[in-house]
This record gives structure tokens, sequence and C-alpha cells, in this order.
């Protein structure tokens, strides 16, 4: 009878957790390639509280053919004026993103 109480207690808990990301949806303004391949820096034409427009957002991961891989896109979006959606985690005022999307105009 403990071993369920202590484990609906533990449930709850974890249920109540949040693991919210924040996105912006908008055009790429800016790319700076001079860090890569371990960081990209870019701005959008659209932002949030957290991340307004125009602000510096970062994509940095640990494996480097992800950072090539993302700055093409982000190139690509760029060029083309498509639009990318950014996700980073919530309240992450570093504006360092966790994935993106490249958007079709539709």
């Amino acid at each position: 009878m403990i071993l369920k109480i202590f484990f609906s207690i533990i449930l709850v808990t974890l249920s109540t957790t949040s693991w919210a990301l924040e996105n912006i949806t908008g055009k790429v303004t800016f790319l700076e390639p001079t860090y890569l391949p371990s960081t990209i820096v870019f701005s959008l034409d659209a932002g949030n509280a957290t991340c307004p427009a125009g602000t510096y957002l970062k994509w940095q991961k640990s494996d480097v053919e992800n950072n090539k891989a993302v700055y093409s896109t982000l190139l690509a979006a760029m060029m083309s004026r498509k639009r990318i959606k950014f996700h980073f985690n919530d309240g992450d005022t570093g504006c360092v993103g966790t994935h993106l999307h490249l958007l079709s105009d539709q």
C-alpha cells in the first residue's frame, strides 16, 4: 500500500512538470557564418517577448554535421525568402534553438 502511494505521488509530481517550448515564425534577415561549425547566429523579422524581432538567435549543437545542415537550411530560407519556425526552450533568454522547420508560403 505504501508503495502505491509513493508511486502515485511521483506520478502526480512528474505530470505537472512542464516541458514547454516557445517558437517564432518569420523570415531570416541576418545570418552569421563566422563561428561555424560550432555556432550559427542569425535573426528573424519576427519575435516574441523572450526574443524580440532582430534579436540574435543561436543554433549550437555538439554535432557539427547538424550545424552545417541547419546553416544550409537557414541560408536557403534567407535566399528564397521562405519563413522558418524556430523553437527554443521556454524562457531561454539566450534564444538557443532546439529545432526548426522550413515552411512553405501556403
